[in-house]
């Protein structure tokens, strides 16, 4: 699989949310809601979000050097100031 390939099914499952959210958002902003929104999704089923986005990141990141690395994910670090 291609970047552009997870590029596009990434685009399809926006659209579809989108779709079943209302049109009102922008792209920009509906990618946001969503993944605030799988943020709620994992805590009320009991996953660790912040481990699975840190996951998520390290295999964008190595993505973007070679879309076909086996290689360990680069350390990510997430912090949240309130």
């Amino acid at each position: 699989m291609t970047n552009l390939d997870r590029a596009y099914t990434a685009e399809v499952c926006l659209n579809h949310f989108v779709h079943l959210t209302g049109p009102a958002l922008s792209i920009k902003e509906a990618a946001g809601d969503l993944i605030a929104n799988i943020g709620h999704y994992c805590q009320s089923g009991g996953l660790d979000y912040l481990s699975i986005v840190k996951t998520g990141i390290g295999h964008w990141a190595l993505e973007q050097t070679d879309p076909d690395s086996i290689d360990l994910l680069p350390d990510v670090t997430i912090t949240i100031n309130q």
